[in-house]
């Protein structure tokens, strides 16, 4: 049974005009498969093309300009592309297994993905840490993956994978401490109450400790995920695109937008914990509570923290154009000796901040 806090299924459901006999299990896999192709999708077409933009900016090109209006419709004929080329090898039943444990286990964070503060399906103290499992679990069947290929590039993509996904997730899950010991909750919806539509009233800026944390968070995902420019594991040139060598057509559309989901998921997340979440100006939200505007609320709670997201995934991608990529081994190295220790410094002094606060 659902709990109160997820009340807001039915009421989306009732506002839709659902009947209000269909068992609440069904309202969650309609929020689900909403958010996935409402969200997800468009926000992968769209960074798509944002992305592309920027790169031909940062390299006095044009751009995408010929499919569609400003060639907004690139992404598609993109896809289209891609799902036309056939596959050059013949996949065995363990590369389609562990391609399907890849595909589940990433979008299996769409239950913890928070939205809004009418847009969370799952909020309770572990909510914060599920991400991680999943991600756990991500690089376990993308290492399988890479080791059903019988190749070469193969096995050592999906072993580098597993090295920059230990090195990863330690310093992210000590920087997620942080946000916890400000908040006093692990819960969504309390992250983002502790916290403010001011920028000064940002978890990142509470004071210097949480900012050496969201560095640290925000690197440590790039680690954990293989995201550009921290990427070695899945992209060096020695190992000619290592677990992806593989993959065509369907199957590497599937993968890359699984990617891109991987790196969506982990902005929304440091969005929420570090840059004030979904939060709108105090007057505005009890304006539109008390007028009973709550799905015009959502839908601005909705689009601020896009907003926040897009600008951070943006950022990254800046940096990761105008850097060069570094090997798994200096990634590994630098995650170990200098993200790691300071995690941990910034956890401590979070802590000691926090205590000094509260006397």
């Amino acid at each position: 049974m659902m709990t109160s806090e997820n009340s807001w299924i039915v009421a989306w459901s009732n506002s839709l005009g659902f009947p209000e006999a269909l068992p609440q299990w069904l309202y969650a896999v309609v929020a689900l498969v909403s958010v996935f192709v409402f969200v997800v999708v468009p926000s992968g077409g769209l960074m798509s093309y944002l992305e592309r933009k920027l790169a031909a900016d940062l390299q006095a090109r044009v751009g995408p300009n010929r499919t569609g209006p400003a060639g907004l419709l690139q992404p598609i004929a993109d896809l289209f592309k891609l799902l036309q080329k056939e596959s050059r090898v013949d996949w065995s039943w363990k590369e389609n297994l562990w391609l399907s444990v890849h595909t589940m286990a990433l979008y299996s964070t769409l239950a913890v993905l928070p939205l809004g503060s009418m847009a969370v399906l799952v909020n309770t103290e572990m909510s914060v840490f599920l991400p991680f499992w999943s991600a756990l679990v991500l690089a376990l069947g993308t290492m399988l993956l890479g080791l059903s290929q019988n190749s070469v590039p193969g096995w050592f993509g999906g072993i580098r994978v597993a090295a920059q996904t230990l090195a990863g997730s330690f310093p992210a899950l000590i920087s997620l401490l942080c946000t916890g010991v400000r908040s006093g909750s692990f819960r969504w919806s309390a992250l983002a109450e502790s916290q403010g539509f001011s920028p000064w009233e940002w978890t990142v800026f509470a004071n210097p400790f949480q900012m050496v944390a969201f560095s640290v968070f925000v690197m440590s995902g790039l680690v954990l995920l293989a995201i550009p420019p921290l990427d070695g594991g899945l992209s060096m040139s020695d190992i000619h695109g290592g677990v992806s060598s593989h993959l065509y057509g369907r199957r590497l559309s599937l993968f890359q937008f699984g990617r891109f989901y991987g790196f969506f998921f982990w902005s929304v997340i440091t969005v929420v914990l570090f840059l004030g979440a979904w939060d709108l100006p105090a007057q505005v939200t009890v304006s539109l509570k008390a007028g009973g505007a709550n799905q015009v609320l959502a839908l601005l709670e909705l689009i601020w923290l896009l907003l926040k997201t897009f600008g951070l995934m943006l950022l990254i991608v800046w940096v990761a154009k105008v850097n060069s990529r570094s090997r798994v081994d200096q990634i590994t190295d630098f995650t170990w000796k200098v993200l790691s220790p300071f995690s941990l410094f910034a956890l401590v002094g979070a802590s000691l901040w926090a205590g000094w606060r509260a006397i």
